[in-house]
């Protein structure tokens, strides 16, 4: 039971990439896989959990729909998150493909959940490595998963099994083919706001301390100055939906300070977009169903060059 709770973020984004590929005019990532790998039940699970996150306007227009998987389909497009999960997975495969033309060939996930870009790999990166970090619980579900679809595993593909909150990164990798020596690519997309400011901390030091020149990272966060606002906001209304879910969001970052925090740990800020500069750079003014939350941001950073500091 603990393992499903744990898995139910990564199962809502998986499903809303899914949709997004499926009945966007434009998709802007091509993702199917949430329809493919999760099940009757955890829909059911994740149905709840959405539509909870609804105003009660939203949730009404979809529950009017009747049939569960098109009541499922219009609360996830109708969602605060939606326009997050879909434009921080195009922000971050954008940079991992710039990053990859200039030849890293090592791209960890950390917090992997049911991410799928090592099944759907373009072919400039068929020779990059994929590291995939998250709890063992939530790997071994997705190998099942995968394994019941009849998917064989990319011989690039690489699981680390590990807590983060028992062990530090660096070990992690260290049990894994990863390389120090050489540049990587690191994403950890939708986590930081279930975990603690130190925790958030440490992890950001454990992928610096795992950097060699040349590395880069794109990771997500909420607004700290957002978290806590009151119920009928859209931010309150996905604190509140995860919270009843037992995941609550438990921090963010301050935005004016988070250059200066990343210096802290061993990073260099090189842009941090709101939901809103997001939605304008990937969809400009065409007319869609993207509407992530301001307080929603996408940071990318990189790891000093040798000699700096």
């Amino acid at each position: 039971m603990e393992q499903t709770r744990a898995s139910v973020t990564a199962l809502g984004a998986s499903l809303m990439r899914a949709v997004h590929t499926r009945l966007a005019p434009a998709p802007l990532i091509d993702d199917p896989w949430g329809d493919r790998i999760v099940l009757e039940a955890e829909r059911e699970t994740v149905r709840k959990i959405v539509l909870n996150g609804l105003s009660v306007e939203a949730r009404e227009r979809c529950e009017k729909l009747g049939t569960p998987n098109a009541i499922l389909d219009a609360a996830l497009r109708l969602h605060p998150g939606y326009g997050w999960a879909i434009l921080r997975t195009r922000y971050a495969e954008d940079a991992l493909e710039v990053a990859m033309r200039r030849g890293v060939r090592q791209y960890v996930i950390v917090g992997a959940g049911f991410d799928s870009f090592a099944l759907r790999q373009p072919a400039i990166a068929r020779e990059v490595d994929v590291f995939e970090i998250d709890h063992p619980a939530t790997q071994e579900l997705k190998r099942q998963r995968l394994d019941a679809c009849g998917v064989p595993l990319p011989r690039t593909l690489h699981f680390v099994p590990a807590d983060l909150s028992q062990e530090l990164l660096g070990e992690a990798l260290a049990r894994s083919t990863f390389r120090r020596t050489q540049s990587a690519f690191f994403s950890w997309l939708g986590v930081t706001q279930y975990l603690t400011r130190d925790a958030n901390l440490t992890t950001l030091r454990g992928i610096a301390a795992c950097s060699d020149s040349g590395s880069e990272l794109v990771f997500t966060y909420v607004d700290q100055r957002e978290l806590g606002r009151e119920r009928a906001s859209d931010v309150g209304r996905i604190q509140g939906a995860f919270a009843a879910a037992r995941e609550p969001w438990l921090s963010g970052f301050d935005p004016s300070l988070l250059a200066e925090d990343l210096a802290a740990v061993g990073f260099i800020l090189i842009e941090d977009l709101d939901g809103q500069d997001a939605k304008r750079r990937y969809c400009g003014d065409r007319r869609d169903d993207l509407f992530p939350v301001a307080a929603s941001h996408i940071a990318h950073a990189k790891a000093p060059e040798m000699g700096t500091t």
